[in-house]
């Protein structure tokens, strides 16, 4: 998934389940790697965590899915480990800005200060979105909740 902007950019791709199927645990059986790319003004960062869970893809999605159809934002949406958050600052008729929380294992290099978060913002035209949507679910069907 690519949100893009003219100044920043955030990419989140599914690598795969940091567990095997038949793991006791149902969170640990749906544990993702994910990989996490941002850049802002002229600076770019990548790095790898096991740091969302399927369930959580899909609430991303559904998050998305509803910003793109209502045009309206809606509350911070927070995950399990809080190195990650996405929030929707202002939304008008063709385009959003969104705020990402980047934290811990995916701060980006350039942010210098290990005990505050980066708030990288986009503004992501609309058709953007829902490509960004488009990927994300594409990923999502190749690593389900497991049950």
């Amino acid at each position: 998934m690519l949100l893009t902007g003219q100044r920043s950019f955030f990419e989140l791709n599914i690598l795969d389940y940091e567990n095997a199927s038949d793991s006791p645990a149902s969170a640990d059986r749906n544990l993702l790697w994910v990989a996490v790319r941002s850049g802002w003004q002229h600076h770019q960062s990548m790095s790898t965590a096991a740091i969302l869970y399927t369930y959580e893809i899909d609430m991303l999605l559904n998050w998305l899915r509803h910003l793109y159809a209502t045009g309206r934002s809606q509350n911070r949406l927070l995950f399990r480990e809080p190195c990650l958050s996405f929030e929707c600052i202002s939304a008008d008729t063709d385009e959003f800005l969104l705020q990402i929380k980047l934290a811990n294992e995916v701060a980006p290099d350039w942010h210098d200060d290990p005990f505050s978060p980066f708030w990288l913002p986009i503004v992501v035209p609309k058709r953007k979105l829902l490509e960004a949507i488009n990927q994300l679910a594409e990923q999502f069907i190749i690593f389900p909740v497991r049950r």
